[in-house]
């Protein structure tokens, strides 16, 4: 059995993952959305980044340790982060330094096949937006698990690359927050 490649991701109503500057404040990750996505990292093997991403948790999850005003949740996320291996996919990353770092510079859909293929949980694709348009152009991604925020951003990069063919998806769940944001989970095949 091959593992999944799963493009997750907070969207907008409009369909933007963040905004014009990069904007991700917008994201509800209140207690019971949280709650919602790391039950679903337990299913999680490898965390897949682009480099843009990939430099933002870099920079950031090995600080938790040390702050004083980290929470609970954020200690223990960033146990798991610290602990699960990570991929990079980057034209541009000459390196990659942070623990348990496998960078991918050329034959993206060759390592990806060669990952998924391996035994162990599913590859999660975690916002990197330009990393998942590359790989929806090669049919890599098997599902795209979205957690769709009841807001608008009129502009900023789309989950969904504009001019790519038509597709028909399958939906496998819906739940709806009581914060207004319902996770929306598709199979692509």
């Amino acid at each position: 059995m091959t593992r999944k490649l799963i493009s997750f991701t907070h969207m907008t109503l409009d369909g933007y993952v963040n905004g014009p500057q990069g904007e991700l404040g917008w994201a509800n990750v209140e207690p019971e959305i949280a709650a919602d996505v790391d039950a679903r990292l337990g299913r999680v093997g490898a965390a897949v980044y682009g480099r843009v991403v990939y430099g933002m948790m870099a920079g950031y999850w090995p600080t938790v340790k040390d702050d004083p005003d980290s929470t609970d949740h954020d200690r223990a996320h960033m146990a798991w982060v610290e602990a699960i291996p990570k991929v990079v996919i980057s034209r541009s990353l000459e390196r990659a330094e942070w623990n348990n770092t496998t960078l991918i510079r050329g034959d993206v859909a060759g390592h990806v096949a060669a990952l998924k293929a391996q035994p162990g949980g599913d590859l999660m694709v975690f916002g990197s937006p330009r990393l998942v348009h590359v790989l929806a152009a090669l049919d890599l991604i098997d599902e795209y698990l979205i957690y769709v925020n009841p807001v608008t951003l009129g502009g900023g990069t789309p989950l969904f690359e504009p001019g790519r063919p038509a597709a028909t998806l399958t939906r496998l769940e819906t739940k709806a927050f009581d914060a207004g944001v319902t996770v929306l989970r598709y199979a692509t095949r």
